[in-house]
């Protein structure tokens, strides 16, 4: 899913540990009646509508409002949910799936949802010309990899078919135990066909939706969405509008949130500020901090050279648990039966010398000037950069160049990579779009538009392709040697796990869970009766 926020798990922690207990009368309602509208705060961003071209944990959310695929996330356990399908069934086989569309499924300009939309939103977000972010997730279904990649331009080819007006068929190049699963990203959602070649998604806003709610209005900052009478299971959705405030002043929405003015802090904050301390809600989520190198030309492209130098570094020193409350040797937070994976944990400065001089850059000499991209304002990506000016300086042939990027414009300094000026390496967050390795894995194919990094290694996209064709601990046993071999290679430096951090009164709104993908669709919130905490949290210096 996508870029988050990043917000280190330690500081996040201490902010937690070093209060003291003040009396303090809680905010009481104004009425008893259950508020018209629910209001969220998020970090300022440019919503991008279009589901095939958003990678922003923000827009994820607001998606779960507009957009509904054949299965959507269960609030609390990240299960599939029917959804636009109201049965579906499996071949033997496990490589052919047939879905049933709901009779009652219409678009909110009242026109009936037809198995053809499905087909075709996902035929658009496969088109080459198209590069669609998530592409690369279709790879699963029969010939979708081939028309992404231009090798064959026969869109019909693609194992998606309409049999009538309500029923899809979908035919996989292997058995996927994880597919529904995977169904629940928003990529996968249908397209009105007035959209399908649509560009500007913000000026045509109200377009048809299929979700519970409809984009009313975008503008100034302010996201509005408003109930869809024509959702097949309005009755279900109890909240008649949600306004979308994207902000990053977190003083600002602090205030109002303790004011009653806000019901959820879904990205800015103050949590030294923050009266109602019992609406905290943190939890691990499937999300990870990494430095990766672009390895798109020379030297960086030498698996060699990124080894050495990730050898050179102090990973104790960098991912202390001073720093992180999660410190990450590993790309994916490890679970129950995905524990194998392995990476750089220590200082080798023997073999970093071995492979520098393999290399032909002995001590370092004659290695391009390394240049690290810092986003503005990110003290522990301050940190790292400096911790790693500090280690690889220690060789007088190295020369390390740190550049801070105005982080509202950092994420598109690593997309342009070497073609605009070049980096060596840069920063990133990222959430997993479901719960599995290939979420974070998936990225780094050789093939896969979301490969920043511009990895290659074919030995890498051999076992991705192993896995897929298997099921069980075989196949995330195939997974964990895949992500060995990357981080091995040091194309990935993981720095922690994240934290999910919100303020919202659970016992006001209701429907609302801790889940690790800290995504929490809109349909199933409600307002139940706000908490009267007399004893407030506060601060003190």
């Amino acid at each position: 899913m996508s870029r988050l926020r990043a917000l280190p798990a330690l500081a996040l922690i201490l902010a937690l540990g070093t209060l003291h207990l003040s009396q303090a009368s809680a905010l009481s309602p104004d009425s008893s009646a259950p508020p018209e509208e629910l209001v969220v705060a998020c970090n300022a961003l440019d919503v991008q509508f279009d589901p095939h071209h958003s990678i922003y944990a923000a827009e994820a959310q607001i998606f779960t409002g507009i957009y509904e695929g054949l299965f959507t996330y269960n609030p609390s356990t990240l299960d599939p949910v029917k959804s636009a399908c109201k049965t579906w069934k499996k071949s033997r086989d496990g490589l052919t799936y047939t879905f049933y569309l709901r009779d009652e499924a219409v678009w909110s300009d009242g026109t009936p949802l037809l198995a053809s939309d499905f087909r075709d939103a996902w035929l658009r977000a496969l088109k080459p010309s198209e590069k669609a972010d998530y592409a690369s997730f279709f790879d699963i279904i029969d010939g979708a990899k081939e028309y992404r990649l231009g090798k064959n331009p026969n869109a019909s080819s693609v194992g998606v078919s309409v049999i009538d007006d309500k029923v899809l068929q979908v035919k996989l190049t292997s058995p996927a135990a994880y597919f529904t699963r995977l169904l629940c990203h928003h990529s996968f959602s249908p397209i009105h066909p007035s959209m399908l070649k649509a560009r500007n998604w913000q000026g045509a806003i109200p377009y048809p939706v299929n979700g519970p709610y409809v984009a009313a209005s975008f503008k100034n900052g302010e996201l509005v969405l408003e109930k869809n009478p024509r959702y097949w299971d309005a009755g279900s959705v109890t909240i008649p509008r949600i306004r979308v405030l994207l902000t990053d002043d977190d003083a600002e929405v602090t205030r109002a949130f303790d004011q009653g003015e806000i019901h959820w802090l879904a990205g800015p904050m103050d949590l030294k500020a923050l009266l109602d301390r019992g609406a905290i809600q943190v939890a691990p989520m499937f999300g990870t901090q990494y430095w990766y190198f672009d390895c798109s030309q020379a030297p960086w492209s030498n698996a060699g050279i990124r080894r050495a130098l990730a050898l050179l570094l102090p990973w104790k020193e960098i991912r202390s648990q001073d720093s992180y409350y999660m410190p990450a040797p590993t790309l994916v937070l490890p679970y129950s039966d995905y524990e194998k994976a392995k990476g750089i944990t220590d200082v080798d400065a023997a073999e970093a010398a071995e492979l520098l001089d393999k290399a032909g850059f002995p001590g370092g000499k004659g290695l391009a000037p390394i240049v690290v991209l810092v986003p503005e304002g990110s003290e522990d990506a301050a940190r790292v950069s400096a911790i790693m000016k500090k280690s690889w300086g220690q060789f007088p042939d190295i020369t390390v160049k740190v550049q801070v990027v105005p982080a509202p414009d950092y994420f598109q300094a690593l997309r342009q990579g070497s073609s605009r000026g070049g980096f060596t390496l840069g920063v990133q967050t990222w959430i997993g779009d479901f719960a599995d390795p290939l979420a974070f894995l998936g990225m780094f194919a050789s093939d896969s538009n979301l490969n920043d990094a511009h990895y290659a290694d074919q030995e890498f996209d051999k076992l991705l392709q192993s896995a897929a064709g298997k099921d069980g601990d075989d196949r995330l046993d195939v997974l964990a040697k895949a992500e060995t071999l990357l981080l091995s290679s040091a194309a990935v430096m993981p720095l922690y796990h994240n934290l999910a951090a919100n303020v919202i009164d659970t016992e006001y709104v209701l429907g609302w869970y801790m889940n690790a993908l800290d995504l929490h669709p809109f349909k199933y919130l409600s307002f139940g009766q706000r908490s009267v905490r007399p004893n407030v949290a506060l601060l003190i210096y």
